[in-house]
């Protein structure tokens, strides 16, 4: 997911008035996402960006189906993180079984997905690396994937306690095999580039 260098400002700035239940009622295409309490502006994602997460979720299905193993939600399902704060995962992956995840159409409210995976950008990187990663922490989310095109490397992130460390890396055309995922295969190279 995107965001412009005024939201990484906004997120620090003080509260507003907004709530959960202001975030869930927003149309679905408006990108937002809900920090301390601001709805804050997302840029659109670029042809790149939404062609990497609809890879990640043919890989993550073509994986998850034959073994009943859970489903993949793309880009736009919000989850809750606090009254005053919810994102929205580029990627979310949940495992059959999860009853953690207290679901319902407009976003997960209480609880955490399996896996969420973001995109990054250039105006993204901080936002996704730090504050997006220390929400997730929060609600004991297990698994982050930070994936970034620019550097063709994907970062595996696993929640120790109450920070995550990087479990797993792969870069350029490398096979990416997590191993929370028996015998999911990812090659790199078919992400980086949009069949011509």
């Amino acid at each position: 997911m995107l965001h412009t260098h005024s939201m990484l400002e906004a997120a620090s700035a003080s509260q507003g008035p907004h709530t959960w239940d202001d975030f869930v009622a927003l149309a679905d295409d408006d990108r937002r996402e809900l920090i301390d309490g601001e709805l804050l502006e997302v840029d659109v994602p670029t042809e790149i960006h939404e062609y990497i997460v609809v890879m990640l979720g043919y890989f993550l299905a073509a994986w998850a189906i034959p073994r009943q193993a859970g489903h993949a939600l793309a880009s736009g399902y919000k989850v809750k993180v606090s009254e005053r704060r919810g994102v929205m995962p580029d990627l979310q992956f949940f495992r059959r079984g999860n009853t953690s995840a207290q679901r319902t159409a407009q976003g997960l409210v209480a609880g955490h997905p399996d896996l969420a995976v973001e995109i990054i950008s250039p105006t993204s990187g901080k936002y996704d690396r730090v504050i997006k990663l220390g929400y997730c922490a929060s609600i004991g989310l297990p698994e982050y994937w930070v994936v970034d095109p620019a550097a063709r490397t994907i970062e595996r992130l696993v929640l120790d306690g109450d920070r995550y460390r990087i479990e797993d890396a792969a870069a350029g055309d490398d096979i990416f095999c997590p191993r929370s995922f028996s015998g999911l295969e990812i090659p790199l190279a078919a992400l980086w580039t949009i069949p011509g």
